[in-house]
């Protein structure tokens, strides 16, 4: 009978993908998913379908679970057997009771495991530009918890630079022992808020006025605070802060990453049709098609998923050529082991038709898979260079609601079809006037001006 076991696993400090790939993958694989409350809320998405989630985690100081109860749920669900993954944000063993609760599976006789993760003591600085040791600075940094049972005092250890956690509701109190340990009022200290994650805010002062600024400021948790000679490094190493922020609303995020700081809220899904009878005809008959044009990996993706459940597979397109709108589109080809004809330089239907326009395309038959609503560009130019067009629908798009987005920290919106302009006016109205909107593709930017928005075309 197979064994439960219990893993201690690092989130991360917010950021998604500083999770390691050892808890990445436990993750995928784990029954049991117990949470911090901080951690990445897209971690979730990545259990596997039919796994308990449940969240342990704290806030604003209120407990959703004692921690004892913590204790007693991780063991009970591993001697069921199952495999239970703690998540915790930032390291286990840091500040976070790891070391609690792996006492207490020990002391049950559970087997469990510690994967380390990336602690916002060290990763923060850095998105920060404050590397918490320099060579012309200190040679040694100390980090300490800013929060205390009540009537202990904060301990100020001998060292260059000192980090402080969970410390904004004690920042006088931090202040006050610093001062108290032999720190010059001069001294630099800054506060990260939200850290690692786009809406991160770095505040800096010293210590004889700081907590006057970040009451000015409106500082909240979570806030590490950093004290030391490196804070001065701020302004001249300070590389997150200086990348754009984008708002993504569709899908595939990971084609922008080159760009900025990707902020993905998907508000559309795509999800089947709910009759597909007449594309199943459709399928049965594929070789009289000359060309099978994809414009979306979406279109690719929904196209095979029908073509197998058909009972047939790529040997189906017999002759026919295959163009993909753009290198990603392409790319999803490649994965059912097709490799495009025809992948324009410039990822657009206009681009698609610039392409064409040096074939001859008089009395060819072309299927183009897409979504129920799209733009009619693509195969009225087809048409007008002599084609014979068959539009096939194998998705339909449907709104989402989207996570919760703090425009005060979008620099951009990038625009990635006609049905996330249509649901983000219907969600949001107007694009604020401090945001600068983009569209992939000339029809998605007419479907912009429709609505008010003004924006530019982007193409990769």
């Amino acid at each position: 009978m197979p064994k439960g076991k219990v893993y201690l696993v690092g989130a991360g400090p917010g950021d998604v993908e500083l999770i390691t790939l050892k808890g990445y993958k436990l993750l995928c694989q784990a029954d049991v998913v117990l949470h911090d409350h901080l951690i990445p809320a897209e971690l979730l998405q990545l259990a596997k379908p039919g796994a308990e989630i449940i969240s342990v985690g704290k806030f604003a100081g209120q407990h959703t679970m004692r921690q004892d109860r913590i204790n007693a749920l991780l063991i009970e669900k591993a001697k069921e057997h199952k495999t239970v993954l703690r998540l915790k944000g930032g390291d286990p063993f840091l500040f976070g009771r790891g070391g609690e609760e792996a006492e207490a599976c020990a002391e049950a006789g559970v087997d469990f495991e510690v994967v380390p993760g990336i602690t916002s003591a060290l990763a923060v600085p850095s998105y920060a530009g404050i590397p918490p040791t320099h060579r012309d600075f200190t040679p040694n940094v100390a980090i300490v918890t800013g929060h205390r049972k009540e009537g202990k005092e904060i301990e100020i250890p001998n060292a260059g630079t000192i980090i402080f956690l969970m410390g904004v509701s004690n920042i006088q109190k931090i202040v006050n022992s610093l001062l108290g340990a032999g720190w010059p009022p001069q001294a630099k200290i800054a506060a990260v808020e939200n850290g690692t994650l786009y809406n991160q805010r770095v505040i800096t002062g010293t210590l004889e006025d700081f907590v006057q600024i970040i009451q000015d400021a409106g500082l909240s948790t979570p806030a590490i605070f950093i004290v030391g000679q490196v804070v001065e490094l701020h302004e001249k190493l300070n590389w997150f802060g200086k990348k754009p922020r984008i708002l993504v609303l569709g899908t595939n995020p990971e084609r922008y990453m080159h760009l900025g700081t990707i902020v993905h809220r998907p508000i559309v899904e795509c999800v089947d049709l709910e009759d597909y009878s007449e594309f199943d005809v459709t399928l049965k008959d594929l070789r009289r098609f000359n060309w099978l044009i994809f414009t979306s990996s979406n279109g690719v993706r929904f196209f095979f998923t029908r073509l197998h459940r058909n009972g047939l597979d790529t040997r189906a397109l017999g002759a026919m050529k295959v163009a993909a709108i753009g290198k990603a589109t392409a790319q999803q080809l490649m994965n059912y082991g097709i490799l495009a004809d025809l992948v324009p330089e410039w990822e657009s239907s206009a681009g698609l038709l610039e392409e064409f326009s040096k074939l001859d395309m008089q009395n060819k038959r072309v299927l183009i898979p897409r979504a129920t609503m799209a733009p009619s560009e693509l195969p009225r130019g087809l048409i007008e260079r002599g084609a014979e067009v068959e539009e096939a629908p194998v998705y339909q798009t449907v709104e989402t609601e989207p996570a919760d987005v703090d425009f005060d920290h979008i620099d951009h919106i990038l625009f990635t079809s006609g049905s996330t302009v249509r649901a983000f006016t219907k969600k949001f109205g107007r694009v604020p006037s401090h945001i600068k909107a983009y569209c992939l593709g000339r029809p998605t930017q007419t479907e912009a001006a429709k609505h008010g928005i003004e924006a530019e075309i982007i193409t990769n």
